[in-house]
């Protein structure tokens, strides 16, 4: 799964992963800082779990971000594979409103 770019589209795991590293932090580490399990962490690190409402709460207010940004990072990536998954019926949808 590629972009229009083609490269593929990054999981907000990505990015929590570099800011664990940047940091010093183990998984558990960041897991016991926001009360959630290891394999929670070790999950959306992994790219197999999204960012939840809830996470993007927890994260933002563990590395001092809004939590906005982690639902946009959620957003955008799941948009992304949505749009390469529908490209043959989003090429097929009749525009009623011509933009």
């Amino acid at each position: 799964m590629t972009s229009k770019s083609g490269l593929p589209p990054v999981h907000p795991g990505e990015y929590l992963r570099e800011i664990i590293v940047e940091l010093g932090l183990s998984q558990a580490r960041l897991a016991r800082a926001i009360g959630v399990s290891p394999m929670r962490i070790s999950h959306v690190v992994n790219g197999s779990r999204p960012v939840t409402a809830e996470l993007a709460l927890l994260f933002g207010r563990a590395f001092g971000q809004a939590p906005q940004y982690w639902l946009n990072l959620q957003a955008d990536f799941d948009l992304k594979l949505a749009e390469r998954e529908l490209d043959e019926r989003l090429k097929a949808v009749v525009e009623l409103v011509p933009g």
